[in-house]
């Protein structure tokens, strides 16, 4: 079982591999936690040497890492292939886990992650740090307090910009799929959170060949998620013009209500029809308008993709992982929501190889 640290111990975490462009941020958010040491990194690229002399911390083999008391938790931060043995390997040798997202490159491996999890009863954060913004949680009341009445249809809407379609990151042999994949994987985290899984799915991701090259996996996605009682309709772009995430959201549509919401910047709207307590009329909300850009610049250590240069949600992301594990309280992102993500992912490739065809989850494998 993990153990719980409580209020004063000093908490000890370390990186086990260091290629995805959020370590930097994930890294520094835990350097600013108070009584929080990062002891170390570990990885077998070229990458690490800049990674560390940046970071301010020692490189040390995965076995060091592992065998230390005093390391309470790992960063899995990998290339995918890794992800899935390096978090199993952390949870039996009794640590916690913050895997980067979409945590593997399949199912399979999310599951790999789940069941270890599960054997071991260590605590599993996926790190959708997109959850953690104000407006998110703001649907997820809305949703739960019946303001916007029923709710029978949603949109959402996610994109891929700074031409990250096309690098290796996104492009990695053994990931189910590329931009949809490793960034869309955001969004499908979450309808999931708002609605659960749906039971069927029609998608279809599409490249356009001709038009962007061939060293990328898709330029376009369409879906549809089929519920009992809504239906959720997906889009995704992988050649976003514009620079950040303005372009995410969601708008779920109720009988009393219509609620948009953006997780980057933070804002929503909400209508009201004037029957749930509510005065008829829009409220609008932001929380920033992104003073501090939430791509920061290529470096040394991130010489492909931009590191992360806005800290607030890796600072809340990084304050729950570690509260949890101090507190004994649940994952606020459980391996359980991370596999659910790459399950309903693989349902909308199955169904675009069928042009679209219905695929239903109780009978997809899971």
């Amino acid at each position: 079982m993990q153990e719980t640290l409580g209020p004063i111990a000093t908490f000890g975490v370390a990186c086990l591999g260091i290629t995805h462009p959020h370590t930097s941020g994930r890294v520094r958010a835990m350097q600013r936690m108070e009584n929080t040491v990062v002891l170390g990194a570990a990885d077998d690229s070229p990458l690490l040497k800049p990674f560390i002399e940046a970071m301010g911390i020692t490189a040390r083999s995965t076995a060091e890492i592992l065998d230390d008391p005093a390391v309470h938790a790992v960063l899995v931060h990998s290339k995918s292939e890794k992800m899935a043995d390096l978090a199993v390997e952390a949870l039996e040798a009794g640590k916690a886990v913050l895997v980067e997202k979409p945590a593997g490159r399949s199912a399979a491996d999310s599951k790999r992650i789940l069941d270890a999890s599960e054997k071991s009863g260590g605590l599993v954060q996926v790190g959708y740090c997109w959850r953690f913004a104000p407006s998110v949680e703001a649907m997820q009341q809305a949703l739960l307090s019946g303001r916007l009445g029923k709710v029978m249809q949603v949109r959402a809407h996610g994109g891929c910009c700074y031409n990250e379609a096309r690098t290796s990151h996104l492009n990695q042999a053994g990931d189910i799929g590329g931009a949809v994949f490793v960034i869309g994987c955001h969004l499908f985290d979450r309808i999931i959170y708002h609605f659960g899984m749906p039971l069927s799915v029609n998608a279809r991701i599409t490249k356009f060949h001709g038009i962007n090259g061939d060293d990328s996996r898709e330029d376009a996605a369409g879906a549809v998620l089929n519920y009992a009682d809504k239906i959720v309709v997906v889009d995704f772009f992988s050649w976003d013009p514009l620079n950040w995430t303005e372009t995410w959201d969601m708008a779920a549509y109720g009988t009393e209500g219509i609620m948009q919401s953006c997780a980057l910047p933070s804002s929503y709207k909400i209508f009201d029809k004037g029957n749930t307590g509510y005065p008829q009329g829009w409220t609008e909300w932001n929380e920033t308008n992104f003073p501090v850009n939430w791509s920061a610049k290529k470096t040394e250590y991130s010489p492909e993709l931009y590191e992360i240069g806005n800290p607030i949600y890796f600072d809340r992301e990084a304050a729950a992982f570690v509260g949890a594990i101090r507190n004994g309280t649940p994952s606020v992102v459980s391996a359980k929501q991370g596999h659910d993500v790459n399950v309903l992912i693989e349902a909308l490739y199955a169904s675009s190889k069928f042009a679209g065809g219905e695929v239903v989850l109780n009978k997809f494998i899971r």
